[in-house]
């Protein structure tokens, strides 16, 4: 069997260049994720922010599990009925609506799903769910979920719930990175909280009716890639996504040729 293809969001900014008369789309992805795909037997394949819909949702014919990837934007309030909050970050609709929509899509035809960080908050949002919009400032004596100055990540444990995240990384404590300043407030329906932090902020989340369609607040692709912090559940949660995705493709097969 062909090794599994998984589609992973890009993030998208403008670039000025000084022979160009305006400012350019850029589309990229930090190599942590690519790496922690190859690591697993996967075949990475970069999906750009497209402004229409239609592009994006053609995105899911070309693999067999989706990772939603992190970035350093904040998902506009108003998309989950809520007014923005002064200590709400920097905005990136290209994004935010791409990824939405392909979420949605994804969760249609019951593609696998790991949403990461930001992804996690995008199926929070695109299952009708809302977010905490600063956690400092809005949850009373939260841990620091952002580094100090200088640092990529802080650590902090969390406690897993039963659930199929336990099913993949077993129970107890587990120590996580973290780099973000918002999180899951309430989950959209049928979604379910798998895990928390010491403060109460929910770190994972996962649909209980579901192929499998997982969202963690830390960073496994970076514990998997750079050895960072508990590498070994990271990268077991990749391999659960990667044979998810090996049997989404093998029943797709199966469908496609008694179609015929």
């Amino acid at each position: 069997m062909s090794r599994p293809r998984i589609g992973i969001t890009c993030d998208i900014n403008q670039r000025e260049f000084p022979d160009e008369p305006r400012m350019r789309d850029r589309h990229y992805l930090m190599d942590a994720y690519i790496q922690a795909v190859l690591k697993s037997g996967g075949v990475p394949l970069l999906l750009p922010a497209v402004t229409e819909e239609a592009d994006a949702l053609a995105f899911l014919d070309g693999i067999d599990a989706l990772i939603i990837s992190g970035g350093g934007h904040d998902i506009r309030p108003e998309t989950y009925g809520e007014k923005r909050l002064p200590h709400c970050g920097p905005l990136n609709p290209k994004r935010e609506e791409f990824e939405l929509a392909v979420c949605r899509g994804a969760l249609s035809c019951d593609m696998p799903i790991l949403g990461i960080c930001g992804g996690m908050q995008v199926i929070n949002v695109a299952t009708g769910g809302t977010l905490v919009q600063d956690i400092s400032a809005e949850v009373r004596g939260a841990l620091p979920h952002r580094p100090g100055r200088g640092a990529t990540y802080t650590f902090h444990p969390i406690e897993i719930l039963p659930s199929f995240l336990e099913e993949t990384l077993g129970g107890g404590p587990h120590l996580v990175n973290s780099h973000h300043h918002q999180s899951v407030k309430e989950v959209g329906p049928g979604m379910r909280v798998t895990a928390r932090s010491a403060d109460g902020v929910i770190e994972a989340i996962e649909c209980a009716s579901c192929r499998f369609v997982m969202g963690v607040q830390w960073h496994p692709e970076s514990m998997s890639a750079y050895g960072l912090g508990d590498s070994v559940s990271a990268e077991h949660l990749f391999a659960r996504l990667l044979d998810e995705a090996r049997d989404y493709a093998l029943e797709a097969g199966a469908y496609q040729s008694e179609s015929l």
